[in-house]
């Protein structure tokens, strides 16, 4: 199938790793079904983009590349809609906010995008204070909330 993007232009995904979300990522009603598009082999970022709005996507990574002592739990109400069984058949994926100069770009590490991986199905988590909303991409400066 192909799809239009503002990063990509028209390009063809496979359907079948499209990511269907359970419930809106906040401010994009109209966005329910995504694809994760690699920005390279070399660099470890991806674009989340919406199936249903060319303009709607955002530059997510992995969060445990960036800070390894990240964890949460997730609620039961969370892992029902996601249909989670198993840990090894989660993703997640942090909302990089990109700054100049580079190393000013954040991490979004209090809403996460978790992704069951078997069936496809997407959310993002609100988690409690325990982490900021703009960590710093290198984890080297002091977190700001």
């Amino acid at each position: 199938m192909f799809i239009e993007t503002d990063y990509f232009g028209k390009i063809e995904i496979n359907e079948a790793e499209t990511i269907t979300f359970v419930s809106e990522i906040p401010g994009f009603p109209d966005s329910k079904t995504f694809v994760l598009i690699p920005y390279g082999e070399e660099l470890p970022f991806w674009s989340l983009q919406s199936i249903e709005e060319k303009a709607c996507a955002f530059v997510v990574t992995n969060p445990f590349w960036h800070k390894s002592d990240y964890s949460f739990e997730l609620s039961d109400g969370a892992k029902d809609q996601l249909g989670i069984e198993e840990a090894e058949h989660v993703s997640v994926y942090s909302i990089v906010t990109l700054r100049e100069p580079f190393d000013a770009s954040t991490l979004n590490l209090k809403a996460p995008i978790v992704i069951e991986t078997k069936e496809r199905r997407g959310k993002q988590v609100i988690l409690d204070d325990a982490y900021p909303a703009r960590y710093p991409l290198g984890g080297t400066k002091a977190e700001v909330r």
